[in-house]
């Protein structure tokens, strides 16, 4: 009897071992699929690696797909033809990033909207991400787990709740360029169809469909910083330039070359609280240029053969007034400034105006001290 128990229950561990194992397979399986499709797969050490990837990839504003839908989504019947907006945003404050999309039938029936957002998770140290909407009038939700990102793209694990049903799809986002992407999404459990569909960037009502295209941009974070670094040298607070400008930063003021932080916002101090006062940077313009590496530089090299990575340039015109503390004599002319970006912040600065009014304090400061 103990023998035939003994042979039972080896019979049914083996059982279970082989269960076990053929459930892991299955789930390995789906995460090697869509790990597969992208390689070097890893997760962010912290939000600002994240975000950096996000912003260096393209990947902020608006892609268009058409297509067929697929049995796929609960809410989304198969079989129609759509089109669809996906745009993908940054927060004022940079701690979050904002989705949404809009699927309307080539009659112009809505057929799916919503959005969510991409943050991080301080106590986990992880990518958080949420998304909701209406599919053909009915919500859905769910959270989104960062399976993996790289330099060519992203997978995803959604779990989403619709009209009372709850099922895991993986959605894996390659980046083909900084102009098209294709996005494949299919469910964990190989039920459904698979919807592979390629987006191509849009600019206003016109799609990209070359790489020759850059993007300029009023409206954008990085404009609204340059608006701010002006407006807090007028009131003589320069500690946001502390903010504002990389370690290594490289200056160019007509002729003259800075090097470094320190020595530029010296020499900004020196400006603001030893030559002149009441400084105000009247009609101010300020907007940004977001390169394609094919974009022409200059001798007939393109962008993305002087540098890799993103070249992202705002360009500022204004009239300057304000008062030499010296001379006391109230001064206007015109400047023109260009500021380079990298990670964040400014690297590289240029900045041409006419001199002869500041030479005229720096002689008068020099004679005071005579």
């Amino acid at each position: 009897m103990v023998a035939d128990l003994s042979e039972s229950n080896l019979i049914m561990i083996n059982t279970i071992k082989l269960i076990t194992a053929f459930f892991l397979a299955g789930c390995l399986h789906m995460d090697l699929i869509a790990k597969d499709d992208i390689p070097d797969l890893k997760l962010p050490d912290s939000w600002s690696e994240y975000l950096d990837s996000v912003i260096k990839s393209g990947d902020v504003g608006t892609w268009r797909t058409a297509g067929i839908t697929k049995d796929l989504w609960v809410g989304i019947p198969a079989g129609i033809r759509y089109v669809n907006n996906e745009t993908i945003d940054i927060s004022d404050d940079r701690k979050k990033i904002l989705l949404s999309h809009e699927m309307v039938t080539e009659d112009g029936k809505m057929l799916s909207i919503g959005s969510g957002f991409v943050g991080w998770d301080p106590a986990f140290k992880r990518v958080q991400s949420f998304y909701s909407g209406y599919d053909g009038g009915k919500p859905f939700w769910g959270p989104r787990e960062l399976v993996g990102f790289s330099s060519a793209g992203e997978v995803w694990k959604y779990t989403e709740t619709s009209r009372g049903k709850t099922y895991e799809t993986r959605i894996v986002s390659k980046r083909v360029s900084k102009k098209i992407r294709i996005n494949i999404t299919k469910r964990a459990d190989g039920s459904g169809e698979v919807s592979k569909s390629e987006l191509a960037k849009v600019i206003g009502e016109k799609t990209i469909d070359n790489d020759e295209n850059s993007v300029l941009r009023t409206k954008d974070e990085i404009s609204k910083r340059v608006i701010k670094y002006f407006d807090s040298t007028s009131i003589e607070d320069l500690a946001y330039a502390e903010s504002f400008y990389a370690d290594n930063v490289e200056v160019s003021i007509n002729k003259i070359k800075v090097s470094g932080k320190k020595a530029y916002i010296e020499r900004l101090n020196k400006i603001h609280k030893v030559l002149f006062k009441n400084m105000k940077f009247l009609d101010l313009h300020v907007h940004t240029n977001y390169f394609s590496d094919e974009a022409l530089a200059s001798d007939g090299k393109t962008v993305g053969d002087l540098r890799s990575g993103e070249t992202i340039w705002s360009n500022a015109w204004a009239n300057i007034e304000a008062v030499g503390r010296l001379t006391n004599k109230k001064v206007t002319f015109p400047i023109h400034c260009d500021f380079r970006w990298e990670n964040g912040k400014v690297v590289e600065m240029l900045a041409y105006y006419d001199p002869a009014d500041m030479n005229e304090e720096i002689a008068a400061l020099e004679s005071s001290q005579e």
